[in-house]
């Protein structure tokens, strides 16, 4: 199971947010760490299954799943304004949408008890503060090379949400096409709803766009949980300003970022990782397809490259794109060439 690892006093001075209290931080891990020991798989079970009442067993859990949720989320969020390696977020992650998909679980269980009341709410309401939940889960699958779990961050805001939300659905239409079209609307209207011109805009028009949204996110952000939240004191509150949408959307849309990544608020060295996790995903999508390309003898190569046919041993050969495979003379049969996943050139 993966964990965080709270970051040493000497390493915190180092951190991406320096407004950030090593204090508050170590209490804000400590939660996850007391969730994670609390609410497992087992002491659920036990919970219900030693229950007179298992409705209220139901109610409990689904309180204390929600809980870790929650406090999983926050800490992955603070762990990166904390310095924390990109590498041990992307590890993490999953155990971060797990905690949801089990809250979801027993939070629709809940709604099956009389403790209901016969009223259904969301997982996540994206017309609420629950918003800033659902655009961090989903920001944080793309930039850290999660996009497999979209399907299930998805599934969060779907579950009795009425209305589709324009950013959230432009952020997963890539990796979720068969979602139907996005409307030009955001549930959560400020600050969101800026950055849907910046998709609609021409490749040369969105760097500007997205250097304005910068520009303005904090103070278009005003009715958010998180603004102003660096004035509260110590508390839980702080967690660090990030536009992780701003990150995502630069990859996504491979915006060049240059003009804007030194700007506050936009975490960079996120977005260079994100973009990273993308070439390696496409590269691993490349391979596998072209580990399986073939060409028929007397056929033109379909590309330039290595190639070997089983019907010679040592056959295998450099063929240019368009020139004619040809036919090896044996008692095999039709002669397949087949692409040599070791495109290496042959060795002196």
């Amino acid at each position: 199971m993966a964990t965080l690892n709270i970051i040493s006093e000497s390493a915190f001075k180092n951190r991406r947010d320096l407004m950030l209290d090593i204090d508050a931080y170590i209490d804000l891990m400590d939660d996850a760490k007391e969730s994670q020991r609390l609410i497992t798989d087992d002491n659920i079970s036990k919970r219900i299954r030693e229950s007179p009442d298992q409705n209220e067993a139901i109610t409990a859990v689904m309180g204390g799943t929600r809980q870790k949720a929650w406090d999983y989320l926050t800490a992955l969020h603070a762990q990166y304004s904390a310095g924390g390696s990109l590498d041990s977020l992307r590890a993490f992650f999953p155990e971060v949408v797990g905690s949801w998909k089990t809250y979801a679980e027993y939070h629709t269980m809940f709604h099956r008890t009389p403790n209901a009341g016969g009223r259904k709410v969301p997982h996540l309401d994206l017309y609420d503060k629950d918003y800033w939940f659902a655009i961090r889960l989903t920001s944080f699958a793309i930039l850290l090379g999660h996009s497999t779990l979209l399907p299930s961050i998805a599934a969060l805001w779907d579950y009795e949400n009425e209305d589709m939300d324009g950013l959230l659905e432009r952020l997963v239409a890539p990796y979720l096409p068969n979602r139907g079209t996005p409307p030009d609307t955001c549930t959560r209207h400020l600050p969101y709803f800026k950055t849907l011109k910046i998709f609609d805009a021409s490749v040369d028009e969105r760097a500007a766009l997205m250097s304005s949204y910068l520009d303005e996110w904090y103070k278009a952000s005003r009715r958010e949980p998180y603004y102003d939240s660096h004035t509260k004191g110590r508390n839980h509150n702080y967690l660090g300003y990030w536009s992780f949408e701003a990150a995502a959307i630069s990859v996504i849309l491979d915006i060049d970022d240059e003009g804007f990544r030194k700007k506050p608020f936009y975490p960079a060295d996120l977005a260079q990782f994100g973009r990273q996790q993308k070439s390696v995903a496409l590269e691993a999508i490349t391979d596998s397809s072209m580990a399986h390309l073939h060409s028929v003898a007397n056929s033109p190569c379909p590309k330039a490259g290595y190639w070997m046919t089983p019907a010679k041993a040592g056959s295998r050969r450099y063929f240019r794109q368009g020139e004619t495979m040809p036919v090896v003379a044996t008692d095999y049969g039709t002669t397949i060439w087949q692409w040599d996943i070791d495109q290496s050139d042959p060795g002196l």
